[in-house]
Parts: structure tokens; sequence; C-alpha cells
């Protein structure tokens, strides 16, 4: 700013006029306008970051709670409902010191102390989940006051099923973690009105049902399952004909000309006369009474050796020299104890005079009968699937028609052995399931109901010696789980739902160091369950996963907290 002194007014004038400069500074009117937009626009931009911090915390927090669902239906599914209820109720496997769900490894110690609450629960009449009552030894041999879906009497190292009056079943976990976040959940299992997972009653009046479909095999996989199906007849009958009729017929025969011989040898005698010894032979009228009485023997019918023919399948598991596994099988039929009924001579009509004995059924891998053996046949070992790897193999399934001749326990002339003692791993013999399943002759409308009640056959399962035997065989489990129809009655296929119980097998459990169990005892080693032929839609079980807040689980699971859930079904 300019000041000018103007003598003629006597005062001193300012120039308003400004001068040019370079150095000026923004105004502060500029300054307020600048700082305000920069809030604004910072303030936007603040909140566009919090929100999408918000939808990232909130769309991870969907993802690990969908994989933990994930995660719970996977393993729910890869069990029976049986040890689905077992691992809620016992998360920890004492024979093992392992948690029943894998993918909770990592939180053993956790489910230890009881941070991490796995266990079963019930819904009330309210709606409230209610916890459940497990065995305790004040209960004695008491369960009736058991409400859960298990009774173990040593914390789960064996059980038994125990199903309630609805068939619904509901089980929590909570404290899970994922990454980073820790969740509650809730399963919902309901098994439906018709299947054993609902306690019979005198209003729910069926017999109940079995674990297991028998299986479809057009929908298996050839990769992971094993099939061997047995015709009616194991062999030709040219083979049996060729190997064992005729052969039997040619040393009956013989014998039957040795024994000729001998009568007409011992019906000759001599007498001393005046002029000499005069030698008697048999005449012919006495030689044509005996063959009337002894008449040469014909062949034997084929059926009806056959029918009286004891059949022994063998299936071997083994590792192929690939690093795979093959399944192969070889059978052997042995008609020594056969002899044909209501014959006039039996003598000529059987195969009791096989040189072997009979022992030719008892063959070992590698040996042969001997030459003049006539009441054997048998093949080699047959390979019936093949894997690269060793893994792939899950399940073996064998389908064979009973014979039902075979009504003797003691001596029966079905025989099925499997070898699991080839493949070790880790906990034992190679882990796989075997379905023994009969079939139904529809042609010959077999079996009936009396066919079904006396037909007896025999089961043998070998694995390595793994564990040493102890006297409480409840602790000890095979590798192999058997499945099968077998001990239940097929006829009435109209009536599955009413499945009656028929006494068929005679099951054996063994190792490579001859000890065995039989009975109850070794369908609780292998883990024993049974088939039917139900139509799937009634087999299926429908299972929920809802994933939760954490803390929910104390707040009885209400919908607010809920994060994600998924359903699932499962043919049992």
């Amino acid at each position: 700013m300019i000041i000018n002194y103007d003598r003629r007014e006597g005062s001193i004038q300012l120039d308003r006029k400004k001068k040019k400069n370079s150095n000026a500074g923004m105004t502060l009117l500029e300054v307020i306008i600048a700082v305000s937009i920069f809030s604004i626009s910072a303030i936007v931009l603040l909140q566009s970051f919090v929100t999408s911090s918000r939808i990232n915390k909130k769309s991870n927090t969907y993802l690990e709670a969908t994989s933990t669902a994930q995660n719970v239906m996977e393993e729910i599914k890869a069990k029976r409902f049986q040890e689905v209820a077992l691992a809620f109720n016992y998360p920890v496997d004492l024979t093992t010191n392992s948690s029943r769900f894998t993918f909770l490894d990592s939180q053993l110690s956790e489910i230890k102390d009881n941070t991490l609450e796995i266990k079963e629960i019930a819904k009330d009449d309210d709606g409230n989940y209610i916890n459940v009552r497990k065995y305790n030894k004040a209960d004695g041999d008491d369960d009736s006051k058991v409400t859960a879906s298990v009774i173990s009497h040593d914390s789960g190292k064996t059980y038994k099923f125990n199903a309630n009056d609805s068939g619904k079943y509901y089980y929590s976990m909570s404290n899970v973690k994922n990454l980073n976040e820790t969740f509650d959940v809730l399963v919902e299992f309901d098994g439906g009105d018709d299947t054993e997972y609902r306690k019979k009653t005198i209003s729910n009046n069926e017999y109940g049902k079995n674990d297991y479909l028998s299986p479809n095999i057009a929908k298996l996989d050839t990769k992971k399952n094993a099939f061997l199906i047995m015709e009616k007849d194991w062999c030709s009958r040219t083979t049996i004909e060729e190997q064992m009729i005729k052969p039997q017929h040619d040393a009956a025969c013989k014998k039957w000309q040795d024994d000729l011989d001998a009568w007409k040898e011992q019906n000759t005698f001599e007498e001393s006369l005046e002029d000499g010894t005069k030698r008697y032979h048999p005449t012919a009228e006495e030689i044509l009474n005996y063959k009337q009485e002894n008449p040469e023997p014909s062949e034997l019918d084929y059926e009806d050796v056959y029918a009286h023919t004891r059949r022994i399948l063998k299936i071997k598991l083994e590792k192929s020299g690939g690093g795979g596994i093959i399944v192969k099988a070889r059978y052997i039929l042995c008609a020594y104890d056969y002899t044909k009924a209501n014959a006039k001579v039996s003598e000529y009509a059987t195969m009791s005079f096989c040189p072997c004995g009979g022992e030719s059924a008892n063959l070992k891998d590698g040996e042969e009968k001997r030459a003049d053996c006539f009441c054997t046949v048998y093949n080699d070992y047959t390979t019936f699937y093949s894997s690269e790897n060793e893994d792939d193999l899950q399940n073996i399934y064998i389908f064979y028609y009973p014979n039902y001749n075979s009504q003797n326990i003691v001596k029966p002339l079905d025989e099925i052995y499997f070898d699991n003692t080839d493949i070790k791993v880790k906990e034992g013999n190679y882990p796989v399931n075997l379905y023994v399943t009969k079939q139904r002759d529809e042609k010959n409308n077999e079996p009936t109901s009396a066919q079904e009640m006396q037909y007896k056959m025999s089961l043998t399962i070998q694995e390595s010696s793994t564990k040493p035997w102890s006297a409480n065989m409840g602790l000890y489990k095979a590798s192999t789980t058997l499945l099968t129809n077998l001990d239940y009655d097929i006829s009435n296929i109209k009536e599955i739902p009413k499945r009656i119980n028929a006494n068929q097998m005679k099951l054996t459990y063994t190792d490579t160091s001859n000890h065995k169990t039989s009975g109850y005892s070794a369908k609780n080693i292998l883990s024993y369950n049974g088939l039917d032929n139900r139509q799937a839609e009634d087999r299926i079980y429908n299972a929920v996963v809802k994933v939760y807040k954490q803390g929910a689980a104390q707040n009885n699971f209400p919908e607010r907290d809920m994060i994600v859930s998924l359903d699932g079904a499962k043919e049992n």
C-alpha cells in the first residue's frame, strides 16, 4: 500500500492500488473452501473403506462358516448313522486317542477339556435345546434312563445304537475354530418314520430296518468297487461231467467188478472126490441173482450231484507289483460227502470212495489234487479287480445264489472265505467294506420262507495279527467291515419293512496266529450290518448343518445368530 501526503488537503491519503506480488498466498476463504472439500472427500472415502472392510470381513466370515458346515457334513456322510451318534456323544476315540472328527484333530486338547464342547442335545416341547442323559456307572445294568442315541458302558469303546420315538436327533458343537473365526454348530437329523432310527412301539409296529441297501451295480464306480457275481452254476456242466461224473462212474464200475470178482472167489470151493478134486464156481443163475441185487452202477445225475456239492469260494486281497491292489477269487467244488438219496445200493452211487478221502476240499494255494481224485473240481485264482493306486479300492461286492440244500450248520454246503492278510497299513490290514449278498432266483421263485429259515452257510474272514487278543473282544475292531443280507429272510419282497431274522450264517473271524472268534463277537469285531433291498427313497435320512455365531449355543441357537445352513441327505 502507498501513502501520499496532500498538501492542499493537509491530510494523508491511502492509495488502494495493489502492488503485484508473485509471493502472495491463498486467501482465508480459499483455504476454508479447500479444507471443506477435502474433509467431505475424506469422509466419503473413509466410509467407503470402512464399508469395504466390513463387507470383506462379513464375506470371510461367511466363507469360513460355509467351510465349517461342509467339513461337518462331509464327516457325517462318511460315517454310518450310529457312528455319527457315537462321535457326538464320545468325541474322543480312547483306543486311538484321537478325535472322531478328523477335521478337528488340531483341537483335540480343547475337545478333551471341553473348551470345544461336542455333545448330543434334545428339543423339548417348548422348542428349547436340552442335554441328553448318557449312561453312567451308577445305572449298573439299567439302560432305561439313557436318552442319548448311543449306549456305552466304556466311554465309547463299545456301544449300541439307542433309537428314540421320533427318529429325530440333534447334536451341537461349541467354539469350533476355522482359520480366524470361531463358530457354534447345530446338526439336525431326521431319520423319518420308516427307519430303524425310530424306536419300535406298539403304534409303530414295524420290525425296523438295516443300515445298508443292497447295492445297485449300475450306479457303482468300477474304480473304487470290486464286483464278483457268481452264477447259479459256479463252473460249466461239462467240467463237472468230465472231471467228476464220468471218472466216478469209471471208478464205481471198476469197484463193482472187483466186488463181483471177490464174491465169485468167495463162492468158489473145492470138493474132494474119489476120482479127484472138483472145483465149483457160482452158477450163471447165482451170478444173475447177485447182479439183480447189486446192479452195475449207472452215471450219477449231474443236477443231483451239484445240488449236494460243497461249494467253497475264496477271495483274496493283494498288493500288485505296480503299487496298486488286486482282488482275486477261486472256487473249489467238493462232492465227497454226496450219496444218492434212496439208492437201492448206495455203495456205488456215492463219491465217498474217492481216493483223496475228501482232502482235496482243503487244498492250499498252489497245491493240486491227486491224479485219481474225482470228487473235487476247482480253478486257479482269477483276478476280478485291479487298481493303479493302493487307496483306490473301497468296497468288495460278492453276489451269489444260495444252495438251499445247505441246511447243516456244522457241515454247510456253502462256504465263503475272505483273506485280508497281504496288505499292511498303519492301523492293521487294508480297510475295506465287504458286501456279501444273497440273490433271489426269480425264475424258480426262490427262496421260500421255509428255505430261508433252513439255509445255513459258513463265512470266514481272516486278517493278520495286529493287536493282542484279549478277553474283551468288544475292544477289537477289524479292518474289514462286513455288510450282508445273510441272517435276514429275503423270501417276501413285498414285506421288506417286516424283514425277520433268520439264523443262517456261521460267521468266523480269525487271524494268522490261529486266534478265532465267532457269532456275536465276530459280528462286533467286523462292525457287522445288515442289507436289504428297500427302495432308496425309503432309506434316506436328512441332515441339516447350521453354523452360528460364537455363543449361540448358550442362547438356544437363535435364528438371528445363524450365518449359514447346509442341507444334505444320505442313503445310509
